[in-house]
């Protein structure tokens, strides 16, 4: 009876620890000095975001152009797929991109979450590069969901 006692106990520390949405940051990853700087967005931009994590370990990164050519990777499956945007599409993506410039990293920062999704985003335009790391808790709160939600539907689709 007191090891079936001591193995609940230890089950339920090990699930209250992998499911624990403090926002303590992880003392490895210093706070950032300042908000960093959305580029503006020139002619031409190439965004990119890798999306990775979760209880299944993804690996998928996302890659466009703003001429529409884009590469979806998943490592996971080992597999590569390039395309073109619409045009509706594209413009889609651009007014996510401009009014992206509205984020902020005020929120709780990048927290203690087993199992969270992490978006490595970074936008370069005009010689200018923007980068930012967020996972699923700090993502609600950056004024960012919207970008990572429509880059997450296209590597979705995709991959199909």
């Amino acid at each position: 009876m007191k090891r079936l006692i001591f193995q609940f106990f230890w089950m339920i520390v090990f699930l209250a620890s992998g499911c624990s949405s403090t926002s303590k940051t992880p003392a490895a990853t210093p706070a950032p000095a300042s908000t960093p700087t959305m580029p503006g967005v020139s002619e031409e931009w190439i965004i990119k975001m890798t999306h990775s994590g979760g209880i299944m370990g993804l690996m998928r990164s996302v890659e466009i152009a703003s001429n529409g050519n884009f590469t979806v990777t998943d490592k996971r499956i080992d597999k590569t797929v390039t395309g073109k945007l619409t045009d509706e599409k594209l413009t889609q993506l651009g007014e996510l991109i401009s009014a992206a410039g509205n984020f902020s990293t005020g929120g709780p920062g990048l927290g203690v979450c087993a199992d969270c999704f992490i978006y490595d985003l970074e936008i370069q335009s005009s010689g200018k590069k923007f980068a930012v790391q967020l996972d699923d808790l700090s993502l609600p709160e950056s004024g960012l969901e919207t970008l990572v939600g429509f880059l997450r539907g296209i590597a979705d689709s995709a991959l199909k």
